[in-house]
């Protein structure tokens, strides 16, 4: 079952849906890095996220903090980050495509192996990606989230 957590462990999550399975399929979730200045700005560059539904997700301790944002895009953004060491765990957003989901930030995943497999699709807002970064060549290039 995969799990994650902040850095100094006060706030952990699991994907409850995949507990009786043996082995991991993160191939059920959309996988993509985004480039948009909204991410940049909270993570320090693009970020590696994982898109699942919000009933497989649940915080099996602590409880993390929320800040509110319009994104670039429109959308109100939800982040939840710990108090304590301030790490991102994850995002909501309102906007179609996003609602009843939860942006897990990959690497936040507890597991090496699960951040290896959780390979991206897609690239979002590569309007924004920095020169110096080429582009995933697997991945889909979207201009911004269509």
């Amino acid at each position: 079952m995969p799990t994650g957590s902040c850095l100094c462990q006060a706030v952990k999550y699991d994907d409850h849906s995949l507990a009786t399975q043996k082995h991991l399929k993160l191939t059920q979730y959309i996988q993509a890095v985004c480039h948009c200045l909204t991410c940049r700005k909270l993570s320090s560059g693009s970020s590696a996220n994982l898109l699942i539904p919000e009933n497989h997700f649940r915080i099996t301790s602590g409880s993390p903090k929320t800040y509110s944002m319009t994104h670039e895009s429109g959308m109100n953004l939800t982040t939840r980050f710990c108090e304590n060491c301030g790490s991102l765990l994850y995002k909501t957003g309102d906007r179609e495509g996003f609602e009843g989901a939860v942006i897990v930030l990959a690497g936040t995943l507890d597991n090496t192996e699960d951040f290896e497999k959780a390979k991206p699709e897609a690239e979002f807002f590569v309007k924004h990606r920095v020169g110096w970064w080429p582009g995933l060549g697997f991945a889909t290039q979207l201009k911004e989230f269509e």
